[in-house]
């Protein structure tokens, strides 16, 4: 704007010397011409910024929806709306009375597996004596040899089933992945938890982002990295300044806005 201006004055000064000119040819003529004095003004090019102004709100910077692997009866809650939990802290507690029987049965069936694969082992020993002394023949040998194999596989089956149990256990006690607050609690005790259905909400608070609807028409003057001025107008004197993390590039379909997150 500031470029335009001493234009102007060039432009209405000529103008007027021009008029005067006009109206005294026979003079001017006569005279021979006559200096004109003018001021020179130097124009120089400069990056006006542009301000795009938008509404926005404060979201959590992480919103992490909790939920179990196990399907079962809520036991326990341990923590309730607007709660604030460290990295760890119990969260939900759910019934585990069948894995534990589970657990039981599958220590008796390594028990039994650790019985039958020692016994199959003696046997082998057995057979190779015989077989060195010539009285069992290979194929013999061989048999109690596969049989040893099995028992040894079917120990190893029993103690796998042992640590799926383990980890099934491990699911019914739910901890917090992350320090924050629990936004929401949709479960209680007696509830039937499935995996994946949240039970509850928690988001990270220790940092919040910024996300501003911009118009169609001002989104494409934004990328990350431009500055930021933030005005929390629920907080008296709460002014920040940002740099734009991102622009998300689909519109929202109602508003036809973008998103401007920071």
């Amino acid at each position: 704007m500031s470029t335009m201006k001493p234009k102007m004055l060039v432009i209405l000064a000529l103008t007027v010397v021009v008029a005067a000119g006009c109206g005294k040819q026979e003079d001017a003529g006569a005279a021979g011409g006559k200096d004109v004095r003018a001021e020179i003004l130097r124009v120089d090019r400069v990056e006006v910024p542009r301000l795009v102004t938008a509404s926005g709100s404060l979201e959590a910077f992480r919103t992490v929806m909790i939920s179990t692997r196990m399907m079962g009866w809520v036991k326990q809650v341990h923590v309730e709306a607007g709660q604030t939990v460290a990295q760890g802290d119990p969260l939900v507690s759910i019934d585990d009375t069948d894995l534990i029987a589970k657990k039981a049965q599958a220590r008796a069936g390594i028990v039994e597996a650790e019985t039958v694969l020692a016994s199959a082992e003696r046997m082998v020993g057995r057979f190779e004596r015989l077989y060195a002394e010539k009285s069992v023949s290979k194929s013999q040998l061989e048999e109690v040899q596969t049989g040893r194999d099995r028992a040894a596989a079917g120990l190893d089956m029993a103690k796998a089933a042992l640590r799926e149990v383990n980890v099934h256990l491990s699911y019914v006690e739910i901890k917090a992945p992350v320090a924050g607050l629990v936004a929401r609690r949709m479960t209680d005790p007696g509830d039937m938890a499935n995996p994946g259905v949240p039970l509850l909400q928690l988001e990270q608070a220790d940092q919040v982002k910024v996300v501003a609807h911009v118009g169609e028409k001002d989104v494409s003057n934004l990328v990350a990295g431009d500055v930021l001025t933030v005005d929390v107008t629920s907080l008296p004197g709460a002014v920040f300044e940002t740099t734009i993390a991102r622009v998300v590039p689909a519109a929202n379909p109602g508003s036809r806005t973008y998103d401007v997150e920071a």
